[in-house]
């Protein structure tokens, strides 16, 4: 399998009144490969995304955080700190506070994409996902990596 090693790619797209119509709008998607001992998160971000992992965050949007490589932590206000590793999806949600980092002698791989609409809401307001289970093991898989590259 090959994965992308090799640098920085994250987007923050510009959504209209019209685009949030459609009922699913995507805000960001990217890829960090991120070193063993290097300092998370890069600082290149803009300032509603950007957090220092012993404060953590809050987000206006939904995001998916696939891991697939390295290993490191996640907590929020309904997950005690727990491990995270490689083929795993950390689920964030709009207004809850949360934290993750990879561990400094690892590092990690982190694709993810933020969106926000009704048909999000509705999936979640369904229990189709929860934040009471928030890291999702969905093994390591080239697809889902291309699903996040294209």
């Amino acid at each position: 399998m090959r994965y992308n090693d090799f640098g920085v790619d994250f987007k923050y797209l510009l959504v209209s009144d019209k685009d949030r119509k459609f009922g699913l709008t995507i805000n960001t998607v990217g890829f960090q490969p991120i070193a063993l001992n290097t300092v998370y998160p890069s600082t290149d971000h803009p300032e509603s995304y950007y957090f220092n992992p012993d404060k953590g965050r809050v987000l206006s949007e939904y995001q998916f955080v696939y891991i697939s490589k390295g290993k490191g932590s996640f907590i929020s206000e309904n997950t005690k700190k727990i491990n995270v590793t490689k083929g795993q999806i950390i689920i964030l949600f709009p207004g809850q506070w949360h934290s993750y980092s990879p561990k400094k002698e690892t590092g990690w791989n982190e694709y993810y994409i933020g969106f926000e609409g009704r048909i999000i809401d509705e999936i979640a307001a369904n229990g189709f996902i929860s934040p009471v289970n928030q890291v999702l093991n969905v093994g390591v898989n080239e697809e889902l990596v291309n699903l996040f590259s294209t």
